[in-house]
């Protein structure tokens, strides 16, 4: 078997269902058995999602076109060390190069009719403890960032309604008119730490006492920032603080671990094994956020899992894409020893992602199920694929 064609699918998804900004890039890979596989680079929201779409052409043309699919770890390292960019790292290579691997494990699952899963080793999994994330834009069909603790109150409330024993939300994003905060490397003011507080006291009213909650800073703050919300919360019971500062330096974000009364989850924005190996080393996370659309793909977020389990930490894989992205993380996270709990975002129930693929992933009682069909187990939905814009490169 061999790779004959692939094809980058765009699809331009933002303002859809209140998402500012979300840019879907699917990679599919052909080979001449007429087996294809699915994968998706984690860039959908930000920017530069264009940029993975170009980067994934660009490194199937020139590794991958002509290869056996079944060889990925070979194709992994060929990527890795002839890319010349991959050396240094970054979202758009590693997301490129993360496409691509799952689309490979995708085809390997299709030929030999097992789930991911299954190849790397696992049984199949009981359903996967699972929360409901990014509570801040409410918790049902349109993403609106909520000012109100009254409004956190109702979406955690509902949220728990629905069988989720664990929710996420940041407190920060909004300041007291609903507006995007800016400007929170600095120090908390009076004013706003009330704020803070009242929005995650709504959220612990909302799930009661028996609820997990998950505070996400998204990177917003400097460590003296992150550590206010961090001693605001301590009496909350609060599980993990997600992102509390940048990932520039690992200084910073060491810094905050080593004086958080919370323990302490990042990762969305390392790339490979040797990005989460410092943070590991200097014992400050006690739960990594792999996106399995940006470390590397699944070959590599494997590795990472495996490495962070010999420091005894636990994972996560970070998850905010289309469905694919969903069956990728969750065929990862069937799969190591060391997992603790599934993302659901809350851009996950918005009707713009699901109309995407044929099947609907989503959790029951607040736990998942995962798919046990060939390979990742997605089909895209023919109408949607005819809105993306499509572009491919050939073996000649």
């Amino acid at each position: 078997m061999k790779v004959t064609q692939i094809d980058v699918l765009e699809a331009e998804l933002s303002g859809a269902n209140g998402i500012a900004s979300w840019h879907h890039v699917f990679a599919r890979v052909h080979t001449d058995e007429g087996i294809t596989g699915l994968g998706e680079v984690g860039m959908a929201y930000g920017t530069g999602a264009r940029a993975g779409a170009q980067m994934v052409l660009a490194l199937g043309e020139r590794f991958v076109l002509g290869k056996d699919p079944f060889c990925n770890e070979t194709i992994w390292e060929t990527m890795l060390r002839r890319s010349f960019w991959a050396e240094g790292g970054g979202p758009v290579v590693f997301g490129a190069m993360s496409a691509v691997d799952a689309a490979l494990w995708d085809i390997k699952g299709r030929a030999l009719g097992q789930p991911v899963h299954r190849l790397l080793g696992a049984e199949r999994p009981q359903p996967l403890r699972t929360y409901a994330s990014q509570l801040q834009f409410g918790w049902g069909d349109t993403v609106k960032l909520e000012a109100d603790p009254a409004r956190y109150r109702a979406a955690a409330e509902l949220a728990r309604e629905q069988g989720y024993d664990c929710v996420k939300v940041d407190p920060i994003m909004a300041d007291s008119e609903g507006n995007r905060a800016y400007g929170l490397r600095t120090l908390f003011t009076p004013s706003q730490r009330r704020m803070i507080r009242r929005r995650l006291e709504a959220v612990r009213e909302g799930v009661g006492p028996d609820a997990d909650i998950i505070i996400e800073l998204h990177s917003y703050c400097s460590a003296g920032s992150a550590m206010q919300v961090a001693e605001l919360a301590e009496d909350l019971d609060i599980l993990f603080i997600e992102e509390p500062t940048h990932y520039n330096s690992a200084h910073a974000h060491v810094k905050f671990a080593r004086r958080s009364p919370i323990r302490v989850a990042t990762g969305e924005r390392l790339y490979t094994r040797w990005g989460f190996l410092e943070y590991l080393q200097a014992d400050s996370i006690d739960m990594i956020q792999p996106d399995v659309g940006l470390v590397g793909g699944i070959t590599e977020a494997v590795k990472i899992a495996q490495l962070a389990h010999t420091f005894d930490v636990g994972v996560q894989a970070h998850i905010c894409g289309s469905p694919l992205a969903t069956a990728i993380g969750l065929q990862f996270e069937a799969a190591i020893p060391n997992f603790e709990i599934h993302e659901h975002h809350t851009y996950a129930l918005k009707a713009c992602n699901r109309d995407l693929f044929e099947e609907d992933l989503q959790p029951v009682s607040g736990k998942f199920t995962v798919p046990t069909g060939p390979g990742l187990g997605m089909t895209m939905r023919p109408e949607a694929e005819r809105r993306m814009e499509k572009t491919s490169v050939k073996l000649s």
